[in-house]
């Protein structure tokens, strides 16, 4: 500065220190009198760059005609051009500058690689915005620019890389933490993801998108500190966050503590009254802890503020069916083909409304797994009295049972097609060939035929086991070494989680059950238990028979002939347990009824005895103190007068 003009150097001087007391117009001034000063010192024009966009590329390109070699100045040209819209002439100056000084123009270097890659020249793109990326590690809209361009050239792991380094440099900003934790997911990696999503969470405790990230995606790695701990983080910062209570209470449930997720979702509703997040979380525990009055009205208050959402509906009417009017819970059941539980269908025909009479041409859709097809297609025999040829569609390990037990019912396997990475029901080529004009799904049954909770089913269950089968089973079965009657155990599902974990048993909590003298026991579990029931042999003593050369879990035909020569069978709530009440086999549930809608019988199978009165929240250990209750009764007294 000191070989400038004098009048120019101090002018300079005079205008950077106003510039730093934040007098603009006044440093403005400064510097264009510092220009006039020295008209010809090419070096002053860089440093007095300022005003408005217009006024900038004026001023730069004044600078260029004295020494068009200024890169600075070119990028500097080239930002202000692309901010008024001109991007042509924003580009040409952008270029000059990436090629005048390619260490320095890291910035112009950015710029070209986002504007070649919205043109489609993406390889060209990519090494310009690594470079600049690379080059400047502490700027955060280079590393969101190499993020986009990486992701559309197919490198989800660089994508990743510069996503998750920018939004470290800048952790207040939701946008950022959303996408750096969904890429970092994309590539599996959870550890990477999950710290990312406890500090975002922490940083914006007042977004739901972040505080979400919590409970999305592949969940808490190993050793890492869960989502309920950050979430009252970042509660301590924002206590009067509704994301944060949500996403507090949701983990709450999936641990296993239902009233303190009520408690979580109470709070994040007196916070913010209409959120919805926390509505649903409170129906949802209020649900389990058996408190269906509750769980139906705040279902209901959520749905002034959130019409249509499809989970306060379906949690209002789980509360509808457990402790309201049963042929309402029904109706609004009928609304979970929109929610988010439900699976996606193509080419279905249309639905038959429940006020309107079956007709030929009508479809039985399937939904759910094989435990819940089991449990609505119990009302198959009432459709077949109102439409004696339906076509029902059914998991394909259950064709042989209903063959056998409705003889000429069309069946046809589950429409699952492949769309992309995920699945769809695909109905598009059966209704063209079999002439379908309607549909019900097989959970719309339900709410055509059990709307009173005074019906009483017929006993002997609705399907028949192969005769010749069950004879076989029962030889060998009169082998096993004892006496007493054959009971069939089964204590958890395949399909784990800690909110459904709630409802299975360790075997070990079987043990009052299965020392009961006097009895069989036989397993009918279908999972890989074999190491499980050796050490409980080695540990206790007891031996549980299971048949080895039996796939319990594809061999369901099978499996119902095994069944149907027990006893008993006691199941938690599992399909064995829904297998076996719909054979007509004696069954004992560890569990409320079906969708907790009576007490001491089942709407639905009348061979079935629930242990648990639907006002009780779920306690296994409570569940199997009363199966050995009613054991020692004798097996008759399962058997509740219809």
């Amino acid at each position: 500065m000191e070989q400038l003009e004098p009048a120019a150097a101090v002018a300079l001087r005079r205008g950077i220190a106003e510039q730093r007391a934040g007098r603009t117009v006044i440093a403005e001034r400064c510097f264009r009198f510092a220009v006039c000063a020295a008209p010809d010192d090419c070096r002053v024009i860089p440093t007095v760059i300022a005003g408005d966009l217009l006024n900038q590329a004026r001023w730069c390109r004044r600078a260029l005609c004295s020494d068009p070699l200024l890169a600075r100045v070119q990028e500097h040209c080239g930002m202000a051009l692309a901010q008024l819209g001109d991007r042509t002439r924003a580009m040409a100056f952008l270029r000059r500058a990436v090629v005048v000084d390619p260490a320095g123009a890291r910035g112009a270097g950015s710029l070209v690689a986002e504007d070649l890659a919205r043109t489609g020249k993406v390889r060209g793109a990519y090494p310009l915005a690594w470079w600049a990326a690379t080059a400047s590690p502490a700027d955060p809209s280079f590393q969101v620019r190499l993020a986009g361009i990486a992701a559309r050239m197919g490198r989800p792991e660089m994508a990743a890389i510069a996503s998750l380094s920018a939004s470290r440099l800048l952790p207040t900003v939701p946008a950022l933490a959303v996408a750096a934790v969904t890429s970092a997911r994309r590539v599996a990696w959870r550890e990477q993801a999950w710290s990312r999503a406890c500090a975002a969470a922490v940083a914006n405790p007042g977004s739901r998108e972040v505080v979400a990230l919590l409970g999305e995606g592949g969940g808490r790695p190993e050793g890492m500190a869960p989502a309920w701990l950050w979430a009252r983080r970042a509660l301590v910062l924002n206590p009067v966050s509704a994301p944060a209570w949500d996403v507090l209470a949701r983990a709450e449930r999936g641990r296993g503590h239902a009233a303190a997720s009520l408690s979580a979702a109470r709070c994040g509703l007196l916070a913010s009254p209409g959120d919805r997040g926390c509505a649903r979380a409170f129906a949802q525990a209020a649900l389990q802890l058996a408190r269906f009055g509750l769980a139906g009205r705040v279902s209901a208050t959520g749905l002034t503020a959130h019409p249509k959402d499809g989970e306060l509906v379906y949690l209002l009417a789980q509360a509808e069916k457990a402790a309201g009017d049963l042929g309402r819970g029904w109706d609004l059941d009928s609304g979970r083909t929109s929610g988010p539980r439900f699976h996606r269908t193509r080419g279905l025909p249309p639905r038959l409304l429940r006020t309107e009479s079956p007709t030929d041409g009508l479809l039985v859709a399937a939904e759910q797994g094989i435990g819940d097809e089991l449990l609505f297609l119990s009302c198959l025999p009432d459709l077949l009295r109102d439409c004696p040829e339906p076509v029902v569609e059914a998991d394909a390990r259950l064709h042989p049972l209903l063959a056998r037990s409705f003889p000429g019912l069309s069946l046809v396997d589950r429409q699952i097609q492949l769309d992309g990475a995920s699945s769809i029901y695909d109905y598009t080529k059966i209704v063209s060939a079999l002439g379908l004009k309607a549909h019900v799904h097989a959970g719309d049954l339900p709410g055509r035929y059990r709307r009173d909770r005074s019906h009483r089913p017929a006993r002997g269950g609705y399907l028949k086991a192969d005769r010749s089968a069950v004879d076989c089973w029962r030889l060998r079965l009169e082998k096993i070494d004892g006496e007493g009657p054959l009971v069939g155990i089964c204590w958890r599902s395949m399909l784990k989680g800690s909110v459904r974990s709630a409802y299975y048993a360790a075997l070990e909590q079987l043990l009052p059950l299965l020392r009961l003298s006097g009895f069989r026991f036989v397993c009918l579990q279908y999972d890989d238990c074999r190491q499980e029931l050796e050490e409980f042999r080695r540990s206790y003593g007891i031996d549980i028979w299971r048949p080895t050369e039996l796939d319990q879990r594809e061999d369901l035909d099978g499996v119902a002939a095994l069944i149907s020569a027990l006893d008993l069978v006691v199941s938690t709530a599992t399909s064995v347990c829904v297998l076996a009440a719909a054979v007509g086999c004696s069954t004992i549930r560890l569990a409320p009824s079906f969708y907790s809608i009576l007490d001491d019988h089942d709407l639905f199978f009348a061979d079935l005895t629930p242990t648990m009165r639907r006002n009780e929240p779920m306690d296994v250990a409570v569940a199997i103190a009363r199966a050995v209750v009613l054991l020692q009764e004798g097996p008759a007294a399962c058997r509740r007068p219809s």
